[in-house]
């Protein structure tokens, strides 16, 4: 009998737990049970970031939506997905909105995201009577009749095209000089579904919905959703938001103790990486809203909003705004980006040389690694064996379609920035030292011999692997692709050996690309020479215009970290 129990109380014991995690698992129809933004859930949100992009850096997961079913990642809400949530993607804009809904809808949260937007310079003092002769015109629509609309139709497209300056088009929202504003957002209602509200962020947002003033509240429901802040540990934190005003978002998960800030950004091809911050992030002015930002808390309840004004928030401030390049610190002039790093580091900052530079030499290593999953992947989809389009994109960085989702133009750059702050940084470390400074701490005889004997070992270790087009295999270590930065093409539409600059007379054969497209690769060498990206230059050029335009006027600045070693 007493086995009998035991048996009994034994199944029991198993099947409670299955039975628990079943009805655990949460409805994708969202419930709005806490109505408040409260610190601790700010908290909990810190966390729960934190843990996708340290899983993301030891490669637990390479999406976001491995990421957020990963028992590593996600350990706190994976395993309360429910078996219908649907393939969640989000592209370098969506990360952040996507992240914030699917923690949102967790908690029982409120949440908000903007879905139309119109260019601020619409809203300006000038423009304020021809906004309300088109709005006077839209009201007259409604009783007009047939010939009446067309007349009232015309007018207006023509006070929209004064609007925009003389121009047919609205202006590209993502790139606009003078920001956005917000015409409408979403505010999520009890029973709305996950899965449509993802959807729904990924088709509203873009980075456009970050290019709103910096410095501006909003109104009601039409609040903005971050705020600007203080360069400081207690404001730039995990769930910290980056907005980059060339066209890219991404998201802080870790500030370590000397002040490195990590990152995780998402791209067109729904990978996710991580990365350091860096001069490859641009500054901007407050109208167009860029740097670092968090979210701002906020109630909805009975169907009303109640949100923190700027004045109200302890951590905002405009001071990564200020107009000119050089920041104080302690009495020393220094970068944006200098400053950053000393306002963020755990007392003083001191470098250690030979550990700045093996991190350095690992971050970049990890860099192309990245670079080969996104190559790989045109590859893969066979991308290369398309005839070339016959001109360019209006703008390589952001566009749309194939060249957004295969191409690595801004990727390309953003190394480029990285391996040009890395060789600075060398440079600063040995002229600190050779004075002295109390900043360095190196404790033997000959730094450059000691960095350049680092230099030799990182690279080494660093080796990735090529399948040729001939199926033949490469194998590249760090100094070869460092040495062939400026030669790595950006271009979909090439084969992998012009994709990573092997220009040997046994890959040209191997690579078998038309005439046509090894033309396009020598007159791209301009663009693949640039670094600092600029989005107000023409560039949808075709071959016979591509080599003598303006982009293509670009030098190969010096950027090897090896020659300041040697």
């Amino acid at each position: 009998m007493n086995s009998i129990f035991g048996a009994v109380a034994a199944l029991l014991i198993i099947l409670a737990p299955i039975s628990t995690i079943a009805s655990s698992k949460k409805s994708t129809s969202w419930v709005i049970s806490n109505p408040e933004w409260t610190p601790s859930f700010e908290k909990q949100y810190s966390e729960f970031i934190a843990g996708i992009g340290k899983a993301k850096k030891s490669g637990d997961c390479s999406t976001t939506d491995q990421c957020l079913r990963s028992r590593v990642a996600n350990p706190r809400f994976y395993n309360l997905n429910p078996s219908n949530l649907k393939s969640i993607f989000a592209d370098c804009a969506d990360l952040p909105y996507v992240l914030r809904a699917y923690f949102s809808w967790m908690n029982g949260l409120p949440f908000s995201f903007p879905n139309a937007l119109l260019p601020a310079k619409w809203f300006s003092e000038e423009n304020q009577l021809i906004l309300a002769e088109i709005q006077e015109l839209q009201r007259e629509l409604a009783d007009a009749g047939f010939f009446r609309r067309r007349i009232i139709n015309s007018k207006i497209k023509k006070l929209r095209r004064q609007l925009n300056g003389g121009s047919r088009k609205v202006p590209d929202l993502r790139y606009n000089a003078d920001g956005n504003v917000i015409k409408s957002k979403r505010m999520i209602k009890n029973g709305d579904d996950i899965n449509e509200v993802l959807t729904s962020v990924v088709g509203s947002i873009s980075t456009a919905s970050f290019r709103t003033n910096a410095s501006a509240n909003g109104e009601g429901e039409k609040f903005r959703d971050t705020y600007p802040v203080k360069v400081d540990r207690d404001a730039i934190v995990p769930g910290t938001i980056l907005y980059d005003p060339n066209g890219h978002i991404a998201v802080v998960y870790e500030v370590t103790k000397n002040g490195k800030i990590h990152l995780i950004d998402a791209h067109p091809d729904n990978s996710l990486t991580a990365i350091t911050y860096g001069e490859k992030f641009s500054r901007t002015s407050v109208k167009i809203g860029g740097g670092f930002s968090n979210w701002r808390p906020f109630t909805y309840q009975d169907s009303k909003v109640r949100f923190k004004k700027n004045e109200e928030l302890e951590n905002y401030s405009l001071e990564q705004f200020q107009k000119s390049q050089d920041f104080s610190f302690e009495g020393r002039q220094m970068s944006f980006y200098e400053f950053v790093r000393n306002r963020l580091s755990l007392g003083n900052l001191v470098y250690n040389p030979v550990l700045e530079l093996r991190e350095l030499l690992g971050e970049l290593c990890y860099d192309f690694r990245e670079r080969k999953l996104s190559v790989d992947k045109a590859l893969d989809s066979r991308i290369n064996l398309k005839d070339h389009p016959e001109k360019l994109p209006e703008n390589i960085y952001g566009t749309d379609g194939e060249w957004e989702t295969y191409s690595t133009p801004s990727r390309d750059a953003r190394l480029k920035a990285s391996i040009r702050e890395g060789r600075d940084l060398v440079k600063k470390m040995l002229r600190l030292n050779s004075e002295g400074s109390s900043s360095v701490e190196y404790s033997g005889s000959n730094l450059k011999s000691d960095l350049l004997s680092v230099y030799e070992a990182e690279v080494a270790k660093c080796r990735i692997p090529l399948t040729l087009s001939d199926n033949s295999n490469l194998v590249l270590d760090l100094d070869q692709m460092l040495g062939k930065i400026y030669k790595l093409s950006f271009d979909p539409y090439h084969c992998v050996e012009l994709r990573w600059g092997i220009e040997d007379e046994s890959s040209a054969y191997r690579c078998q690309d038309s005439e046509e497209k090894l033309e396009w690769y020598r007159q791209e060498q301009g663009l693949r020479n640039t670094i600092d990206r600029d989005y107000s230059i023409k560039m949808d050029y075709g071959l016979g215009d591509l080599e003598n335009a303006e982009i293509s006027d670009v030098y190969q600045e010096d950027i090897s970290i090896l020659e300041v070693l040697r």
